[in-house]
């Protein structure tokens, strides 16, 4: 009894620190929305004037702008790979001015990549054309644009909030853009999960099946199902083992936090049933195994961040603790060898669709 339970006081703390993981994280994650903008150290008016406006597209779009210098000692790859690191940026940008051309330089951060793009800056040859630095910071704008698309939307829809109708010039009326949550509308979700019961039984892997539906403020209904993975075994040397295969099923209400954001909040609290199938089998006569169906009642709630990775598409992953009304007791030669829903610590991890 008492190792059972210090079992489920561990648990139940592994429960506890995976939630507060998971809002440090998410607390963290509007600094993924940073790009950095590398100065570099003898500038020209053509530079100057190209860097403000990049910087000045790239808050507009909702982005955060940080300005640091670059070192002339390190080629511009490194600095761009490493400048800014405490700042946990997304991107970081540069422009190597050489004569009558420039280059463009991005570096992706999160996906480890960089785009390079050369620029000339030949003299307008016609009063009204575009000066070099207008080219220049166009031509900027549209190589970060193309670099950081699945960002771009993101950091445009975070900085969004629902505002008042407004005419537009010609007098129609245009709609406000209103900030959506990843749980909104039709959803099915793929995933793979982590069952660990406190006591004797070991962990087993399942997959999930979710599907969903929610509102437009945050609010949403699903049905969870679980199963048909891994089978967990306890093993009592010369009385016999025992194979015990669990599955579940709840109906949960979902709530989503940070409407807009690409990283979101989740909260989830249900019912449903749970079920162990155990296969028993003796060692030797006078051991004989048995065969059991065992149903509970299940509860389950926790909470976990959804990831959206391009609109309607999300990565997902949840922590949760189960508990089972009774709890399933698994026996080898009468004497208590494991137990399962007393409680449990269900991970899971999986990819979203919503229509």
């Amino acid at each position: 009894m008492a190792s059972a339970y210090v079992a489920r006081r561990v648990l139940a703390a592994s429960v506890v620190a995976a939630a507060a993981f998971l809002l440090a994280l998410a607390a963290h994650a509007d600094l993924r929305y940073r790009v950095v903008l590398l100065r570099p150290a003898v500038t020209d008016d053509v530079t100057v004037d190209a860097l403000a406006r990049v910087q000045g597209e790239l808050t507009a779009a909702g982005f955060e702008v940080s300005t640091l210098p670059r070192d002339p000692g390190v080629d511009v790859r490194t600095a761009l790979e490493t400048s800014g690191r405490e700042l946990e940026p997304i991107a970081t940008f540069a422009i190597v001015r050489d004569g009558d051309t420039a280059e463009i330089w991005v570096c992706d951060r999160i996906a480890g990549k960089s785009v390079i793009q050369r620029v000339r800056l030949d003299a307008p040859a016609a009063a009204g054309e575009p000066s070099g630095s207008a080219v220049l910071a166009v031509r900027a704008v549209e190589v970060l644009r193309a670099s950081l698309a699945h960002y771009w939307l993101a950091a445009s829809t975070r900085r969004a909030r629902p505002a008042a109708q407004a005419d537009a010039g010609d007098g129609v009326p245009v709609a406000p853009v209103v900030a959506t949550f990843a749980t909104a509308g039709f959803g099915l979700e793929a995933a793979i999960g982590w069952l660990e019961s406190a006591g004797a039984v070991g962990p087993v892997w399942q997959p999930i099946v979710r599907a969903s539906y929610g509102g437009g403020h945050g609010w949403a209904v699903r049905v969870s199902f679980g199963g048909l993975g891994s089978n967990a075994s306890l093993n009592a040397g010369d009385i016999g083992s025992a194979s015990i295969e669990q599955q579940l099923g709840a109906l949960e209400i979902a709530r989503g936090f940070r409407a807009g954001r690409r990283i979101q909040l989740l909260a989830t609290l249900g019912a449903g049933g749970y079920r162990a199938r155990i296969a028993g089998t003796g060692a030797a006569p006078p051991y004989v195994g048995r065969d059991s169906d065992e149903w509970s009642l299940l509860t389950v709630g926790g909470g976990g961040l959804i990831v959206t990775l391009v609109p309607h598409v999300a990565l997902v992953a949840e922590v949760q603790a189960l508990l089972t009304w009774p709890h399933t007791v698994v026996r080898l030669g009468g004497t208590e060898a494991g137990s399962t829903g007393w409680p449990s610590l269900l991970l899971s991890a999986g990819v979203l669709a919503t229509l």
